[in-house]
């Protein structure tokens, strides 16, 4: 026979649940733990610190662009792609509704009966990005990414980049600027017609500076390249009226047939050195043949020239998976503060 539950018994049993559910988190974060202490990083194919010697390479550029990116010449991104995953370890399928465990319903339970109080403000402003149609690609997925300054909003979505002032008015028409319009005058490299997104944009707030980048080859993948970034910086802190110096660099010469994926850029203001005011460039490295993880390669650009439309070298090294250890990618840090107003060491000389 079915008995009702008092209230009293129900309360109990809620939190003889609570408590068995904390105890087997914490059984399964001391197995975790003890399983991740005990599998090996191999380091020895990595050379060690110090005496790894870098690449040294002229990136090609520049190619000033003094025209208004309004009256820029269309040029349609590359086909419409559903790009084929680059990961250095295989992710699992998500699992169906069917073989989902309680724990998410128990979560929304908890949840509901203690809701955790909101922290973030709410936004001064929002409005509508470019969408996918606008992008004139429609790929997938969409690698959306974007920046704010004093004045503009950029924002990337994969073939096409779209600039917005602080009310949200379109400001390079009403479905940007493609890759391929942008980066058309750089001949001689794939950015000239074959730009295949991975777009990033950052604001460069010590020289009040634009900075957007994308990665470009002909074909698809797997394919043998050639690859190269192809990276903007504007003449001024107009964006869409204030031209741009345009530059172009092969992602790794000695692998040709590498493609360097999620293209990431920054600064690190070190407080004065001008050895280490650069543009940092961090890339993923896979064969683009096989689609095998290489590693990732790290690049410095020299950022004075750059700002002044000068020619431009870059020095370049490669992290071997060994060398990564269990990670997958590493991240530029955008540091562009000066160290001394954060009470932090500058970064080593070296």
């Amino acid at each position: 026979m079915k008995k009702k539950s008092t209230s009293q018994s129900a309360f109990f049993n809620l939190r003889v649940l609570i408590a068995a559910v904390f105890c087997l988190g914490a059984l399964a974060v001391a197995l975790f733990a003890q399983t991740k202490s005990a599998r090996p990083t191999q380091q020895g194919a990595q050379d060690a610190p110090g005496t790894q010697t870098p690449d040294v390479a002229r990136l090609m550029g520049p190619v000033i662009q003094n025209n208004d990116l309004r009256s820029l010449p269309y040029i349609a991104p590359n086909a419409e792609i559903e790009e084929k995953r680059l990961t250095r370890y295989p992710h699992p399928e998500i699992p169906s509704p069917t073989n989902q465990s309680a724990y998410p319903r128990f979560e929304t339970l908890v949840k509901q009966i203690a809701p955790p109080t909101p922290t973030m403000p709410a936004p001064l402003l929002t409005f509508d990005g470019m969408n996918s149609s606008q992008s004139g690609c429609l790929c997938l997925p969409p690698d959306t990414d974007g920046d704010v300054g004093p004045n503009h909003y950029v924002q990337s979505v994969n073939s096409s980049i779209k600039i917005f002032d602080k009310n949200g008015n379109p400001l390079n028409g009403p479905n940007g600027t493609t890759y391929n319009s942008f980066f058309l005058t750089l001949v001689g490299t794939p950015c000239s017609g074959f730009n295949n997104g991975d777009g990033f944009v950052f604001y460069d707030h010590q020289a009040n500076r634009w900075v957007v980048s994308d990665f470009a080859f002909p074909g698809s993948l797997p394919g043998s390249g050639p690859f190269y970034q192809c990276i903007g910086v504007s003449q001024t802190g107009d964006p869409v009226s204030g031209g741009w110096f345009l530059y172009a660099i092969q992602h790794d010469p000695s692998n040709p047939t590498w493609i360097g994926d999620y293209p990431k850029l920054a600064t690190w203001n070190s407080g004065g050195s001008p050895a280490q005011n650069a543009y940092y460039l961090t890339v993923n490295l896979f064969n683009g043949v096989t689609l095998g993880f290489q590693g990732v390669r790290v690049f410095a650009l020299d950022r004075a020239s750059m700002l002044t439309g000068g020619a431009a070298n870059t020095i370049a090294f490669n992290i071997t998976p060994a060398g990564l250890g269990d990670s997958y990618s590493l991240l530029r840090l955008r540091a562009e503060m000066s160290f001394s107003s954060l009470s932090i060491a500058p970064p080593p000389a070296a």
